[in-house]
């Protein structure tokens, strides 16, 4: 009993003290556990640039297709019309969804093409939730939009073997041997 009483004074000491800092001007907020958690998941959050916390694999096809043409410079109106095209196929799309996925990407890109060193972090969110038919899709669809006008650049072929090292890399990773296969 005598234990239960000490911590129950400890408590109650802490919490005075802490109320009489506050009242002399002294922020101590910081020292509360659960605020500090809170601040530090939702400055995380926020520090996340948009591009970079894309979690679902439709997303991250739209937004893959679209670097693919835009490493041509200037996209032109047969490339934004062959893309929305095969997102419209590929996805499942209306005519709709498919132009207003194709703004979304191109406000997360902002008109710049996208670097190969930036792909890891694009995909990081979302490559659990692919499966071999989601990276199937979206090769097809990057190599589509590549041939979209031919010839393939190098930038287009690069930005397409990254996307294929980048999942054949997760799928040696998940293999019989390691830690994240438990069977």
């Amino acid at each position: 009993m005598g234990v239960i009483l000490q911590i129950l004074g400890l408590v109650i000491t802490f919490t005075m003290a802490m109320e009489a800092l506050r009242r002399f001007g002294i922020d101590v907020g910081w020292l509360n556990p659960l605020t500090f958690f809170h601040r530090r998941a939702w400055r995380k959050k926020v520090s996340t640039p948009p591009l970079y916390a894309l979690d679902h694999p439709v997303d991250v096809v739209a937004v893959l297709a679209l670097a693919t043409v835009q490493t041509t410079g200037a996209i032109t109106t047969a490339q934004k019309a062959g893309v929305q095209s095969l997102l419209q196929q590929h996805l499942q799309m209306n005519e709709s969804d498919a132009a207003n996925l194709w703004v979304a990407s191109a406000h997360l890109l902002r008109s710049r093409a996208l670097a190969l060193s930036e792909l890891p972090d694009v995909l990081a969110r979302s490559a659990d939730k692919f499966t071999d038919y989601h990276v199937q899709t979206l090769q097809a669809v990057m190599r589509a939009a590549a041939d979209i006008e031919p010839p393939i650049n190098d930038a287009q072929r690069k930005l397409l073997d990254a996307v294929d090292a980048y999942f054949a890399k997760r799928k040696a990773a998940s293999g019989p041997w390691s830690s994240a296969n438990p069977g």
